[in-house]
């Protein structure tokens, strides 16, 4: 008799753990839910993290190392047309200009940031700027003879050095579409191609070409 109600007791206290462990089971269900939620959140996130850089090469980093100088030159030009100038149309393209440009040195900086390369190579100039031919980049007498010029004179040297550099532009931002592997750099290079060849028309209209 002891025997069978010792094995009666276990066997309802097996079941009732049984029965605890489902109760347990069903409760909890959202909770485990958020558990694995958070899990594949985690692994999610981290795998964000590890992530790396956009797919670029050699040609990328080069083009944009020069492309910020250029840019920052252009801004430059742009900004000496203020008080040199009464040409509503020039002062208007020339704050076109700046207003296109300023942001996308911000942009080609932040790429170089996260490709983890300097802004400008250490065995580079201004002057490497197109392979050798300054790439549209204006000389420091070039500049000079901007900032010292004024009325009609400024308007004329003003156009004729911006569609040279310009032209520089474009030309690079073609080789780049054909050499480059950033997907983001080329967008940039088609974008600064249709821009700045419908300014290169524009200034050559007022030029009178």
């Amino acid at each position: 008799m002891n025997t069978r109600t010792k094995t009666a007791g276990l066997i309802a206290a097996a079941a009732a753990a049984v029965a605890l462990i489902a109760g347990c089971s069903d409760d909890d269900s959202g909770s485990g839910h958020s558990m694995d939620s958070m899990g594949g959140a985690s692994m999610t996130s981290s795998s964000a993290q590890s992530a790396s850089p956009e797919a670029h090469n050699n040609a990328d980093v080069m083009w944009v190392q020069m492309m910020i100088p250029h840019h920052q030159q252009a801004v430059e030009m742009a900004e000496l047309a203020e008080g040199r100038t009464q040409n509503a149309e020039l002062l208007a393209l020339a704050g076109q200009i700046k207003a296109a440009q300023d942001p996308e040195i911000a942009q080609m900086t932040g790429w170089l940031t996260e490709w983890g390369v300097p802004t400008m190579a250490a065995d580079m100039s201004h002057a490497d700027m197109g392979h050798g031919d300054g790439g549209g980049m204006m000389t420091a007498d070039q500049m000079t003879q901007l900032e010292q010029a004024s009325g009609a004179e400024f308007d004329r040297a003003w156009l004729e050095m911006m569609i040279a550099h310009h032209q520089g532009a474009v030309d690079s931002s073609t080789t780049i579409v054909q050499d480059g592997q950033s997907e983001q750099v080329e967008e940039l290079a088609q974008k600064i191609i249709a821009g700045q060849e419908a300014e290169i028309t524009q200034m050559k209209s007022m030029l009178g070409q």
